[in-house]
């Protein structure tokens, strides 16, 4: 075992427990092999973190504040929003991963940090209303749909690759990823501008 050193020790069993939680889920996870790829012990991640649902928790907040970092939806750049969600999340599959297991695990009103996590799309959806106000987004199109469908484009690419594959090619390729990113920002332009000739 490395010589001990708290903030490191953290790290370690945290990026263990990232991958552990985002292969078995929280049911099939195991302290044990956590503490094992950590080069930890149980003992010390129950201190640390407490039981499994709250590792869980803690490992599911800290990825989403990370996106939440990396990726901004502002009232000038929803179709640069897609473009750098769809940069995250196929640098960081592990995200969405974990996300499906917590929608398997919980019903919605019980999920951890409920409220402050709804709160982060409601301004997404400001932005998206004050996209609207500028006329960079139709205002006819409802606001917290459009969050939901920007989000919605990237994710499947990400949580279906076997489809993803099928359908698109090598989703592993460099240049389909360029070309679907592409297709995915302009998708979204014709989508959420207004219509200029006026015609339904």
């Amino acid at each position: 075992m490395p010589p001990y050193d708290r903030e490191q020790t953290t790290r370690r069993i945290f990026d263990a427990a990232v991958r552990e939680f985002a292969a078995e889920g929280i049911g099939g996870a195991r302290i044990d092999r956590i503490a094992q790829a950590a080069e930890s012990n149980k003992a010390l991640i129950y201190s640390y973190f407490g039981n499994k649902e709250q590792l869980f928790a803690a490992v599911v907040q800290r990825k989403l504040t990370e996106l939440a970092e990396a990726v901004t939806l502002r009232a000038d750049g929803a179709e640069q929003y897609i473009g750098d969600l769809f940069d995250f999340m196929t640098a960081h599959p592990e995200v969405l991963r974990l996300v499906q297991h917590e929608a398997c695990h919980y019903e919605v009103r019980d999920i951890p940090d409920h409220d402050a996590r709804k709160a982060h799309y409601e301004e997404k959806v400001d932005a998206v209303r004050a996209a609207q106000q500028t006329g960079s987004v139709d205002p006819a199109l409802e606001p917290r749909f459009v969050v939901m469908s920007l989000i919605s484009l990237v994710s499947w690419y990400v949580a279906a690759p076997q489809i993803a594959e099928l359908v698109v090619g090598d989703t592993a390729n460099k240049t389909v990823r360029r070309q679907y990113r592409a297709h995915l920002v302009e998708m979204a332009r014709r989508m959420l501008r207004q219509d200029e000739s006026g015609e339904a």
